[in-house]
């Protein structure tokens, strides 16, 4: 799936990135002024994310891309849907944002299309809408697998669509092949309730995790740690290591989890100021870190 706002081939100075935007905005507009100012665009967006520009920048960034975008340019829509999501010199405006990448799709791209399918399911909950998109999205060959995960959601909870369990676990299937993460995940959490094959929960498990997806790494951390599944055998080490990898991937219980194994000594050598880190880590992260205390039986040092 085509991802919008890629680099530029080459660095550019911040400053005569940001001149050459306000000049092209000058002029009229024309395919070659239009894909121009993209590519300009592009590379100032670029520069604001490494702090090379001041943020100040993203009014004339939002401006150049509505520019682009009324064109007739696919990708300047989905870039700009993005400004409006995230406030990015604009007000904030999520509505408007889904229109944009509705016009995205309309203009042919799939990750337009994915994009609105995405938004429509999870936040505003109009699921015959957001199966519609995810439809559409399909024709551009899902080569990683997020439309087939988000039409396997779709079909499990008979949202958009009718409920159907076995094409929920088919489509999960297909998005794995495409090395998809969280339809790995998916397949351990059916495998465990008994939908397709249970003797493949633990590699389904691994596949998750090894691809960064944040609950696999937090449950074979909790795996590793008890030896309960098949195909995962006790080991503290390897408990923490995931862990470890769970709580960088910003989950709170993982991070909760290292400080009561550093309280105790599990997996690592005794360290009451790592447990410490490990517990302010999982206050960050939202985490309800007293009643884990509690239930674990440990009391923080301060």
């Amino acid at each position: 799936m085509a991802q919008a706002m890629q680099p530029p081939s080459t660095a550019a100075d911040p400053h005569s990135t940001m001149k050459t935007v306000t000049k092209l905005l000058a002029e009229p507009r024309s395919p070659s002024r239009d894909d121009q100012l993209y590519a300009a665009a592009v590379a100032l967006f670029k520069a604001i994310e490494a702090g090379e520009a001041p943020v100040e920048n993203r009014e004339t960034l939002a401006k150049a891309l509505r520019e682009v975008a009324l064109g007739g340019h696919a990708n300047a829509w989905i870039d700009y849907g993005r400004c409006l999501w995230n406030g990015w010199g604009v007000p904030r405006d999520r509505d408007a944002a889904v229109a944009a990448y509705k016009r995205a799709a309309e203009l042919g791209s799939d990750y337009g299309a994915y994009l609105a399918a995405y938004n429509l399911y999870w936040t505003f909950r109009k699921y015959d809408d957001a199966f519609s998109y995810a439809q559409k999205a399909l024709a551009g060959g899902d080569p990683d697998g997020a439309v087939r995960y988000l039409l396997g959601l779709m079909a499990y909870n008979g949202r958009g669509r009718p409920k159907d369990i076995a094409e929920s676990l088919a489509l999960h299937q297909e998005a794995a092949k495409r090395g998809n993460a969280d339809a790995y995940f998916e397949l351990f959490v059916y495998a465990m309730q008994g939908i397709g094959d249970r003797s493949k929960a633990a590699d389904y498990l691994k596949q998750a995790g090894q691809r960064d997806q944040p609950r696999a790494c937090a449950n074979l951390g909790a795996l590793y740690a008890t030896g309960q599944l098949p195909g995962i055998a006790r080991d503290l080490n390897e408990s923490v290591r995931w862990y470890k990898r769970a709580a960088d991937l910003g989950v709170g219980r993982a991070a909760a989890a290292l400080g009561v194994m550093a309280t105790r000594g599990e997996g690592m050598e005794k360290d009451p100021d790592a447990a410490e880190a490990y517990f302010d880590r999982a206050d960050e992260l939202g985490f309800e870190l007293d009643a884990y205390l509690n239930e674990n039986g440990v009391k923080r040092r301060r």
